[in-house]
C-alpha cells in the first residue's frame, strides 16, 4: 500500500501518522459501525459473481469490460473508482495544461470578436473578460475541492447531489452537452486540418463540390473526417496521461497566435479600425449586454466547471495552492491575452482586407488567395499544426474522455473510460450535425450561450451540498444500494435536487428560446434574465435548495461522515489524521472487503479474529 513509513523517526516528526497507521485487526473492527457492516454486506452483494445460465448471459458476459480481476457491478468498475493516492500524479504543469487547452485555442481566439456585434467596444469587451475570467475560476475552485480532497470524480460527486439512481439525470445533462460541444469543436478541428492541407496544394485551396444550405461541405467533410480518425488515436490514451500533450499543445497555440498578431498588427499599423470603435448604447442595454458578454464566456466553459474534479481527482489536496496559481495563470492571464489577440487580429484584417475574419482558417486562406507563396503556405502549415493540436486535445479532454466517464456511470458493467470515448468519436461527431453552428457569428453566440443554462444548477449544488450540508465525505456508500447508505435519499433519488434544477433551466427557457428566434416579439425582463443567468441562476437554485431541507429534513446517521478507514487507499497518513480515518496495513487489506474477496461479513469476521495475533507489519513513508 501506498502509506509507507520509513523508520521510527518518521513517526517522531509527525506524530499523526501513530494515530492513523494501524496494524491492529481488532482495532480495524472495533472502529466500524453496524451501518457500515450492513453496507459492506450490500456491497459485497451486488458485485457478486453471478451464475450464467442463458446464451444471453453468456453473451453480455462477454461484452463487460476487461478488468483484470477488479470488481465490475451496476455501480463500481476500477474508472469510477476514487484514485489511488500512487496515481495522483498532476500537479501544477498538467493542470496548467489542462486548463490551459480550452483558453490558448482558437474558440477563445474566435469568441472575442464575435462580441462587437452585440454592440460593446474593444476595451469594453476586454474588460468584461476579465471579469468573466474571476468568475471561472472562483466558480471552479468551488466545484473542483470535493475531487482534490475526496479523489472522486464527476458521476460520484453527482450520487452525491441527485442520489445513486438519480445521478443518472445529472449525468444525462453534461453528458448531452458533451456530444454536442464535442461535434462542434470536431468540425472546427477539421477546418483547422484544411489549413495545412491548403498548404500543400493550389488545388485543395479553390477546392469546392458540393455545398450544402446547412452548412456542409465537401471540403469540411474531409478535414472533419481526418479530424476524427486523429481523435480515435488518442482514445487509447488515458486521460491521466494526456498532460504533457496538452502542455505541447498550449505553448505552440500560444506562439503560433503571437506570430499572428504581431504580423498583422504590423502590416496594418496598429490595432485596426475596431479597436477605436464607440458604443452608441444606453446605461441599461450596455450593463446587461456586459452581463451577456460573461454569460457567454462562462457558458462555453460551464461543461468544463462542473466536471472539474474529473481532472482535479488526479491531483494531491496538499498542492491545492499551486493548482489554484496555474488556474490563475491558464484562465485570467492566458485567455484575457488570446481573446485580446483575437480581437486585434480581427481589426486588423478590417483594416487590412475589409473583412473582420473571426476564424483563423478565414485568415489564412486570405493570405494564401493574396499569394500562394512559400512564405504564406510555411505560415498556414505551422499554424494549422498549432491549431489542430490545441483542438484536438480540447476535445478529447472536455469532451471524448468526460463521455467516457459518464457512460461508465450509466453502464459500468460494459463502458469504461475507452470504450465511451470511442462511442463519442464515432458517433457524437455525426449525430449533431455540427456544420450547422458555423454559419455565422449570431449561431456562433446563440450555441455558446445555451450550453451553461442547464448545467449551472448542477454547479450549484455542489457547492451546497459539499460545503453545507455533507463537508465530509463517506466513500464507501458510493457503491451501494443500501437504505443505509447516505446517497440512497428516498428510494436512491433526491428528488429536492432535480424539482430545483428543472425550476433553474426552466426559468431560462424563454430567454434562450427569443435568442434563438430574434423575429419573435420578446418579454425583456425574460431576455434580461437569460442575459445574466449565470448570476440569477444561482440566487434562485442554491436557496431553494437549501430551504428544500429545511422543509424535507434529510435523515440519515451517515450524513456528514467520513470512511473510518481508508477502504480505497486514496488518502496521505495526514489526510487521514484530518478526516479521522484508520490506515490498514496486514495480512487482511480492507479495500478487498470492497473487492469481494470474502463472501460474507461473518467470514471477514472469523479473519479478523484469527489474524489478531498476527506479527507486527512494517510500515514505510513514501518519498
Amino acid at each position: 500500500m501506498l502509506s509507507i513509513i520509513k523508520s521510527s523517526s518518521e513517526v517522531e516528526k509527525n506524530v499523526a501518522l501513530e494515530t492513523v497507521m494501524s496494524k491492529d485487526i481488532n482495532h480495524i473492527k472495533s472502529i466500524i459501525s453496524s451501518d457500515e457492516k450492513n453496507i459492506l454486506k450490500e456491497t459485497l452483494e451486488l458485485e457478486k459473481e453471478r451464475e450464467v445460465t442463458t446464451s444471453f448471459q453468456r453473451f453480455m458476459k462477454k461484452l463487460e469490460i476487461p478488468h483484470e480481476g477488479k470488481v465490475v457491478s451496476s455501480l463500481r468498475n476500477p474508472d469510477l473508482e476514487p484514485i489511488k493516492y500512487e496515481d495522483q500524479t498532476w500537479g501544477f504543469w498538467s493542470m496548467l495544461g489542462y486548463w490551459g487547452l480550452p483558453n490558448f485555442s482558437i474558440p477563445t481566439f474566435s469568441t472575442a470578436i464575435t462580441f462587437s456585434s452585440l454592440g460593446l467596444n474593444a476595451k469594453e469587451i476586454i474588460g468584461a473578460l476579465i471579469i468573466a475570467n474571476c468568475f471561472v475560476i472562483s466558480m471552479l475552485i468551488l466545484s473542483a475541492n470535493n475531487g482534490a480532497d475526496y479523489h472522486i470524480g464527476f458521476g460520484l460527486s453527482q450520487r452525491m447531489t441527485y442520489g445513486i439512481k438519480g445521478s443518472y439525470f445529472g449525468v444525462l445533462i453534461r453528458l448531452g452537452i458533451s456530444f454536442v460541444t464535442f461535434g462542434y469543436l470536431a468540425w472546427g478541428g477539421g477546418a483547422l486540418i484544411n489549413m495545412i492541407l491548403d498548404s500543400f496544394s493550389h488545388n485543395y485551396l479553390n477546392y469546392s463540390g458540393f455545398e450544402k444550405s446547412s452548412g456542409l461541405d465537401a471540403k469540411g467533410l474531409i478535414g472533419f473526417v481526418i479530424f476524427l480518425i486523429l481523435c480515435c488515436v488518442f482514445v487509447f490514451v488515458h486521460p491521466r496521461k494526456t498532460a504533457k500533450y496538452s502542455l505541447f499543445a498550449c505553448g505552440s497555440t500560444f506562439f503560433g497566435i503571437l506570430g499572428m498578431f504581431i504580423y498583422l498588427r504590423k502590416t496594418a499599423g496598429g490595432p485596426g479600425v475596431l479597436w477605436y470603435a464607440k458604443d452608441t448604447m444606453g446605461t441599461t442595454d450596455r450593463a446587461f449586454t456586459w452581463l451577456y458578454v460573461i454569460t457567454i464566456w462562462i457558458s462555453g466553459v460551464a461543461n468544463s466547471i462542473l466536471n472539474g474534479n474529473d481532472y482535479q481527482r488526479f491531483t494531491r489536496s496538499e498542492d491545492k495552492f499551486k493548482i489554484s496559481i496555474s488556474l490563475v495563470a491558464a484562465i485570467l492571464v492566458a485567455a484575457t491575452l488570446v481573446a485580446t489577440f483575437g480581437l486585434i487580429c480581427s481589426s486588423c484584417c478590417l483594416s487590412l482586407y475589409g473583412q473582420s475574419y473571426f476564424m483563423p482558417t478565414d485568415i489564412t486562406e486570405q493570405w494564401l488567395n493574396d499569394n500562394y507563396s512559400p512564405k504564406a503556405r510555411a505560415a498556414t502549415f505551422f499554424l494549422g499544426i498549432a491549431f489542430s493540436s490545441c483542438q484536438l486535445m480540447l476535445n478529447m479532454t472536455q469532451n471524448a474522455y468526460a463521455v467516457g466517464m459518464d457512460l461508465a456511470l450509466y453502464a459500468p458493467r460494459y463502458f469504461n473510460v475507452r470504450r465511451g470515448t470511442m462511442l463519442c468519436v464515432i458517433v457524437g461527431g455525426w449525430a449533431t450535425c455540427p456544420w450547422t453552428f458555423y454559419t455565422g457569428a449570431s449561431k456562433f453566440l446563440t450555441v455558446m450561450s445555451a450550453f451553461g443554462l442547464f448545467v449551472t444548477p448542477s454547479i450549484t449544488f455542489l457547492w451546497c451540498d459539499y460545503y453545507v450540508i455533507r463537508k465530509n465525505l463517506s466513500l464507501i456508500d458510493f457503491f451501494t444500494k443500501s437504505p443505509s447508505g447516505t446517497y440512497w435519499y428516498f428510494h436512491g433519488i433526491n428528488f429536492r435536487a432535480i424539482i430545483v434544477a428543472v425550476i433553474g433551466i426552466s426559468l431560462g427557457l424563454p430567454g434562450l428560446y427569443y435568442t434563438c428566434y430574434p423575429e419573435q416579439a420578446y418579454n425583456v425582463g425574460m431576455m434580461r434574465f437569460y442575459y445574466a443567468y449565470f448570476l440569477f441562476v444561482p440566487m434562485i437554485t442554491i436557496p431553494l435548495y437549501l430551504l428544500s431541507y429545511k422543509l424535507f429534513p434529510y435523515k440519515n446517521e451517515r450524513l456528514g461522515l467520513s470512511d473510518p478507514v481508508d477502504y480505497f487507499d486514496c488518502f496521505s497518513p495526514d489526510e487521514c489524521a484530518k478526516y479521522g480515518m484508520i490506515k490498514f496495513e496486514g495480512k487482511l487489506d480492507p479495500y478487498s472487503i470492497l473487492d469481494g474477496i470474502v463472501d460474507n461479513y461473518n467470514t471477514i469476521d472469523n479473519n479478523i479474529e484469527s489474524s489478531a495475533g498476527e506479527e507486527e507489519v512494517k510500515v514505510e513513508i513514501k518519498e
